[in-house]
């Protein structure tokens, strides 16, 4: 078991650069986990046949949802392809289990708490003047106008930044969508762009990253982590009184969701609104539209 870890941790050498860390690092967790699996059961793990993969699926289908057991596979037949092995996953016995692990767990997808303009506006006020909350205004606010994931969020920079008479369009240079760095343009409104300049010019940021961490009031030179959005969040949400159901819906990707769903409420296309969060499926905007309240009966 030892050697083949080292021979297929060492394949992932292959596609470095070719793929993004993180989902190098998913690759190599799921597969870990299946070599786990298999050392328990005594089964061969690399390579591995159909059988055992059926039969992997079949377990997981008891716990999990089967959108990570996809994962499991994928990563089962990544890192047999990488070694040059045949593919174990690309076989009829492991379709139907994976058919099988899909109807045992029906379930919507789970979708993060719209930041509306309203909570939006709540969430900036409630933080303070101090170096970390001018920051976080800025964040906030930034975050809402440009509908950035927070990967992209804490990787925009001040050299990218346009500005304009209206506000600003500041460059979003990889998304999740976009593995190549094609990039896209995002807005920023006239406020989110004074809060901004406001946060620029305390922290006498000039150029590189525009939101860094900030220790004992000293302010970084690097990015921020992305983890950190989450938690500036809900960290303001609690600040402003929300209700505790509430700050625990909150998420990173809050703040994308309910700018896409004011976007449609004040009466702005699908499409504009796929053109504004850098969009490629119209399925994700449509079942933002789900739980907005249109008040079409009123």
């Amino acid at each position: 078991m030892k050697q083949n870890e080292v021979i297929w941790k060492r394949a992932f050498e292959q596609p470095e650069g070719a793929y993004s860390p993180h989902t190098l690092r998913g690759y190599k967790a799921d597969f870990s986990k299946f070599e786990g699996w298999c050392a328990k059961n005594a089964f061969s793990s690399l390579p591995t046949s159909p059988e055992i993969v059926a039969k992997y699926v079949n377990q997981l289908s008891q716990e999990f949802a089967a959108s990570t057991v996809k994962h499991r596979i994928v990563a089962i037949r990544k890192v047999h392809r990488l070694v040059n092995l045949p593919d174990p996953t690309n076989f009829e016995i492991v379709d139907i289990a994976f058919r099988r692990a899909r109807r045992k767990k029906l379930a919507r997808p789970k979708q993060a708490l719209g930041l509306n303009e309203d909570l939006r506006d709540q969430l900036i006020e409630a933080c303070d003047n101090t170096t970390v909350g001018i920051r976080n205004k800025a964040l906030i606010s930034v975050g809402y106008d440009t509908l950035c994931r927070r990967s992209e969020l804490v990787a925009l920079r001040v050299e990218d930044i346009e500005r304009r008479k209206s506000g600003a369009r500041i460059l979003v240079r990889r998304a999740k969508n976009d593995p190549f760095g094609t990039g896209r343009k995002a807005a920023i409104s006239r406020r989110g762009l004074d809060l901004l300049d406001k946060w620029l010019s305390h922290a006498e940021i000039k150029n590189g990253p525009i939101f860094r961490p900030v220790y004992n009031g000293v302010i970084c030179s690097r990015f921020l982590n992305p983890y950190t959005v989450t938690r500036i969040l809900k960290q303001a949400a609690e600040c402003a009184g929300t209700e505790t159901s509430i700050v625990q819906q909150i998420s990173s990707h809050s703040m994308r969701v309910g700018a896409a769903q004011d976007l449609i409420l004040n009466g702005h296309n699908i499409l504009m609104v796929m053109a504004a969060g850098g969009w490629r499926s119209i399925n994700i905007v449509g079942r933002y539209v789900e739980n907005v309240d249109l008040r079409i009966w009123d």
